[in-house]
């Protein structure tokens, strides 16, 4: 397991055992970028933890990354600080037994000077803070759980990150 060892939201990593799902590189000539991963919903009902960020290294460094709380079905922003964003709608909650039936997705559109993200979880969709477009950059993905004694193996299927480049 790879840890995240930054020091950005360091309250919000506490308590969260991180796994990082690769990371690519964002240039200026970058359409899309993002990163899907499908999660179970197992009993406890963890919370987990998804970001899209770009590396740690980098003073204010651009991220995106919200804790998605299983019980509650609260969708809070941990990038901005701004608490709840949504609510994940009970009537389309996914059994607990089902493999990975969660779907998670940040989808992130670079347009002239900006980058456009949208939060997909299930069938639904939320708009995120866009953010000014740093240059050239590695982003990571990462995701996490606080389910004491789980791996992430066991909460997440295989993570899958892309950037779709402009063509010549």
């Amino acid at each position: 397991m790879n840890t995240l060892d930054s020091t950005t939201w360091p309250q919000m990593q506490a308590g969260f055992e991180l796994h990082h799902h690769g990371k690519i590189l964002v240039r200026e000539c970058s359409n899309w970028f993002g990163f899907q991963i499908a999660a179970c919903n197992p009993v406890p009902h963890p919370s987990i933890y998804f970001t899209l960020h770009q590396e740690p290294s980098t003073p204010n460094p651009v991220q995106f990354g919200v804790r998605v709380d299983l019980e509650t079905g609260e969708i809070w922003d941990i990038a901005n600080k701004c608490g709840v964003i949504g609510c994940l709608e009970q009537a389309l909650w996914p059994k607990s037994d089902e493999p990975y039936p969660i779907t998670l997705r940040w989808e992130v559109e670079h347009t002239g000077s900006v980058l456009i993200p949208r939060l997909h979880i299930g069938d639904e969709e939320w708009l995120y803070p866009s953010l000014l477009f740093p240059g050239e950059c590695h982003f990571v993905a990462t995701t996490g759980h606080n389910l004491q004694g789980a791996c992430t193996s066991s909460l997440f299927s295989p993570g899958y990150v892309w950037c779709q480049d402009k063509l010549a």
